[in-house]
């Protein structure tokens, strides 16, 4: 959901939604209200365009830096009404306010999986006292009152309507939470500057008190509001998913103990395609089960209520997986007992019989939902719960719909196509489930025509299948005539085997060049969502970290883009004075040490004394955005015959480290035993800080810094456990293991190896041997540096060159071979990879073709290093 405003604006990249213009030819938009809102113009006022919103303040009015904010919570249907009142009220009071400024924003904050916080917020006043608040929310609610809405979960809902009030900033103002990370901030009695959170539910600061008339008009309705009587027979265990539409539950009944799952429905909110909302879709879905009872392959309904004007359906609890986790769990080219040698026939024939049997039932169950009249509408391998027994489940049905009405949610990337409707879509979906249960990124086939036949043909090599059932699914989900597919190649795994690194490396680059928006100050090229919310320069996701990856590799060769990327960089870094990132891969000190390399010191110097300039006193110890990367960064820049730095600096930012490092120790000796709270891994965790920590105490002669060091590695590997593959990996939290360079086995193997290698010291927790074994799978879903196969590239030929060859050389040869399955060519010699999670095009370091092409240069020797600072 916090990545779901990124995703309207560019068909094939992550932007900001104010870029978006809902297209009237896009068959999913067909029927939503599009195109700006009419500005209702007054004399002595004043227009703004803002993001999504259009704000209107009186001539000469200065916003308060925070107050009581009120909120009216839009539809898309009820929008103009209430603009007409938000506006004579507004006028009335001479009260600055703001709309959003195209109808599409009013459907967008609203639907399904929109950011929970907000959902509904379409109109906002910003009153200049907290009496001038009470006094025209009592106005709103007056004449607001009987039309519907969403409830905006942050806020106090007032009277029952509409209106909602919240205290918070009226201005963009930032601080850093206790963990270190940036967020949006108000101040507090004293001005000091204090985060501002949307949380849920509604939370009123500790310094404020909230208006005892707000507090009269929120009270609570009677708790059989809405039709349900007394108190549901109903114990909440746990959540097991949130969306806008609402929660879903794992729950006890009171009365027979019995673990059912509760699916809630909240009126007016998650608004779908066609206008409805999550309660419409919750009794459609009730229906579809009802008549669909009698069949295995769903769960049993045993009854919807309303209880507090939410809608609950109880519903039988299926223990099991979904089908995507049970794929990760049992592919045998992910894990398997050997993962240096190739699966066994056998482990091939025993999964592939498996994925027949489940496929069968769901097959089945489509058929069986098909011959009643109804269509699925989501099938993807979410909707799938497999039992231990290999039975399934199919659940959430909220899009089951008569077979010749559209449905109401585009479905899933990856198994969905947007002009297929009727059983022509799920089967479609069908066919695309039964592929990515053996190459789980169906996302690329939207990108590249070529990827279907490619995807059908590995397919069938590495599992024996039959050529009918390939040609069976691209007769289906094909697009007709498509260009003969490309063979995976050897190293190093470009798509045409006769092509050399030069050419291949330029079609990346002719790649940026048609996606390069210099003029923008926010973004130079596409990159990762997250990269919106970092320096537009970072190492990360901004323009350093394309700069980082066109120096110093052989064979490439481009001095025009390089000049650009550069000018680039050195105009908008100069903008992030006000910012508060201070780390090596999320601020300007990234930008730095690449100027530097790429011969611009005045300029360089210029960014790094702004950035370690800043307060770090709030932020985190980590090497992505804290005092470890600030280390790594000033060893670097002091360093060689032309420094950039004071080595003063490195032995300040060290004793901070240190100290930092000692209290981290003190709070894992004194909690052993329970909850692990901190952070964990190569970029954001232990491993990172561990390596900073023992680079320092080498580097200054220091042994306690040495010995900390090697602790804070032990805490970092005690958190991993052993796969059937006879790999440690990261486990995060008992749901998923990770062996990537950012968090989990790759990253950790790379410093353990470092600090092994100093005075012959060896862990109690692991070897690295044992990470290794992690880093090795054919299957991986994506291809980036932090989180994918190039990362998995360079640290495994990093660990070659520390002299674990024997064991890594493999491993590298096998992730080159592999490469061209994520490889995406886009027309006019145009090669771009997919950033996280396969949903869009990103070139950034961190999830993009950046991060490929410094791994795949690092890997094949014509590069010295890959990530600055660090390796």
């Amino acid at each position: 959901m916090d990545h779901y405003y990124f995703n309207f604006a560019d068909p094939d990249a992550y932007d900001d939604i104010s870029r978006w213009r809902c297209h009237p030819g896009d068959p999913r938009f067909r029927k939503l209200a599009h195109g700006p809102v009419p500005i209702a113009y007054r004399n002595g006022w004043t227009y703004t365009d803002r993001g999504i919103w259009t704000v209107c303040a009186p001539d000469g009015t200065t916003l308060g830096r925070q107050g009581w904010k009120l909120h009216l919570a839009v539809t898309q249907s009820s929008f103009d009404s209430l603009l007409r009142i938000a506006r004579a009220t507004g006028y009335a009071h001479v009260v600055p306010f703001k709309y959003l400024a195209r109808y599409e924003y009013a459907w967008i904050v609203n639907a399904k999986y929109a950011p929970r916080s907000g959902s509904g917020k379409g109109i906002v006043f910003y009153p200049g006292s907290t009496e001038q608040a009470v006094e025209i929310a009592r106005e709103l609610v007056s004449r607001t009152r009987g039309v519907p809405g969403p409830r905006i979960l942050s806020d106090l809902q007032l009277d029952g309507t509409v209106v909602h009030a919240r205290y918070g900033a009226f201005v963009r103002m930032h601080c850093r939470t206790n963990a270190g990370d940036v967020t949006l901030a108000m101040e507090d009695e004293s001005g000091e500057r204090v985060p501002d959170p949307r949380s849920v539910p509604f939370s009123a600061p500790t310094f404020i008190s909230v208006p005892e008339a707000f507090t009269r008009m929120s009270a609570p309705v009677s708790a059989s509001a809405g039709g349900a009587s007394g108190t549901p027979p109903y114990r909440i265990e746990r959540a097991l998913h949130f969306s806008n539409s609402g929660g879903v539950y794992l729950a006890t009944h009171s009365d027979t103990g019995q673990s059912v799952v509760l699916k809630e429905a909240r009126p007016l909110a998650g608004q779908d395609l066609h206008g409805g909302d999550a309660v419409a879709r919750a009794r459609h879905e009730y229906t579809a089960l009802r008549k669909l009872a009698d069949l295995p392959e769903f769960p049993e309904v045993y009854e919807q209520f309303t209880w507090q004007s939410h809608v609950f359906t109880a519903m039988e609890y299926v223990p099991g997986n979904t089908l995507q986790e049970w794929c990760a769990a049992n592919h045998p080219y992910l894990l398997r007992p050997d993962p240096f040698r190739p699966p066994s026939p056998e482990e091939i024939r025993t999964y592939r019989e498996k994925v027949d049997h489940i496929l069968d039932q769901i097959t089945k169950a489509i058929h069986a939902i098909w011959e009643r009249g109804y269509i699925f509408g989501d099938i993807h391998s979410g909707n799938v719960l497999v039992t231990p027994d290999l039975s399934i489940s199919l659940i959430d049905l909220e899009t089951c719909v008569p077979h010749d009405a559209d449905r109401p949610l585009p479905g899933a990337p990856g198994f969905s196509h947007v002009s297929k409707t009727g059983r022509a879509s799920d089967e479609h979906a069908l066919r695309m489930l039964e592929l990515s249960c053996y190459l789980p990124i169906t996302p690329l086939v939207r990108f590249d025509d070529t990827k279907l036949r490619q995807f059908l043909t590995t397919s069938r090599t590495m599992f024996d299948i039959s050529s009918t059932w390939a040609d069976e699914i691209e007769r289906i989900c094909g697009q007709g005539a498509s260009a003969p597919a490309p063979e995976l190649s050897p190293s190093p795994g470009l798509l045409n085997e006769e092509a050399g690194f030069a050419d291949w490396a330029d079609r990346i680059l002719t790649g940026w060049r048609s996606r390069m928006t210099p003029e923008r100050s926010d973004r130079l090229l596409p990159n990762d969502p997250t990269g919106f919310a970092l320096s537009p320069v970072s190492l990360a996701t901004g323009g350093s970290g394309i700069l980082w990856s066109l120096l110093d590799t052989d064979e490439l060769n481009d001095a025009d883009l390089v000049r650009e990327v550069t000018e680039w960089t050195i105009r908008r870094g100069r903008s992030g004075t006000e910012r508060l990132e201070c780390g090596l891969f999320d601020s300007e000190l990234g930008a730095g040490c690449v100027l530097r390399r790429a011969g611009y010191p005045d300029q360089a110097k210029w960014l790094v004394d702004m950035a370690l300039g800043k307060d770090r006193s709030g932020c985190n110890s980590s090497v992505f955005s804290g005092t470890a990367g600030a280390l790594l960064a000033a060893a670097e820049l002091a360093s060689g015959p032309d420094p950039l730095l004071e080595s003063s600096h490195v032995e300040q930012i060290g004793a901070e480290l240190t100290e930092r490092a000692a209290l981290i120790l003190a709070g894992l000796r004194a909690n052993e035993n329970g909850e692990r709270r901190q952070a964990y891994g190569l970029m954001h965790g232990l491993a990172g800080i561990a390596l900073a920590l023992h680079r320092y105490g080498v580097l200054v002669d220091e042994t306690m810094a040495v010995a900390m060091a090697r602790e804070l590695m032990e805490f970092e590997l005690d958190a991993y456990i052993r796969c059937k593959d006879g790999s440690l990996q990261f486990n995060d939290r008992g749901r998923r293991t990770l062996a990537y360079l950012e968090e989990g086995s790759c990253g950790s193997a790379l410093v353990l190896a470092e600090l092994e290698a100093h005075e012959g010291w060896q862990s109690s927790r692991a070897s690295v041997a044992d990470l290794i074994r992690a880093m090795g799978p054919e299957l991986m879903v994506q291809s980036g540096l932090f989180r994918g196969r190039s990362g998995f590239l360079a640290g495994l030929t990093r660990l070659s060159r520390l002299g674990f060859g024997e064991q890594t050389e493999p491993l590298v040869k096998r992730h080159m071979s592999w490469l061209g399955l994520h490889e995406l060519r886009t027309g006019n010699g145009q090669l771009h990879f997919p950033g996280a999670g396969n949903f869009k095009l990103s070139c950034d370091l961190r999830t993009g073709s950046a991060g490929v092409l410094v791994g795949v240069a690092y890997a094949s020797g014509r590069r010295e290093e890959w990530l600055p600072g660090m390796f």
